[in-house]
């Protein structure tokens, strides 16, 4: 491997910075009822957070994304309307941590309003 190249070392330590930051994610939701999120870790180090949709309604799902949000201080991007009628939520952060930073994203999917109303 030349200089600047990306090690399987360099990528363990990212991953286990995420990880690290993820048990603090979840311990403070534990603590403040906060609803958890599906999180993966990947292996360039970023943790990606979806909203339940199976758990949730639309209403609910948008407030646990906005909760999100806010205590990630994470910026939202603009939603996405699909051409089904369904919103694509989502929004980026970046977290601070005494081995360098974490990045992710948080999301949520909302169905198409019911045809009925």
């Amino acid at each position: 491997m030349g200089f600047g190249d990306i090690t399987s070392t360099d990528l363990n330590r990212w991953q286990l910075r995420a990880g690290r930051m993820l048990v603090e994610l979840i311990e403070q939701s534990l603590k403040s009822g906060r609803p958890p999120l599906n999180w993966s870790v990947a292996s360039n180090g970023s943790l990606v957070g979806r909203v339940d949709t199976l758990k949730f309604s639309n209403a609910d799902r948008r407030a646990v994304f906005d909760e999100w949000v806010s205590v990630l201080n994470a910026e939202r991007w603009p939603e996405h309307k699909r051409s089904g009628g369904s919103v694509h939520l989502h929004a980026v952060f970046t977290h601070a941590s005494p081995s360098g930073e974490v990045k992710g994203a948080i999301t949520a999917d909302l169905d198409a309003p019911d045809a009925r109303g």
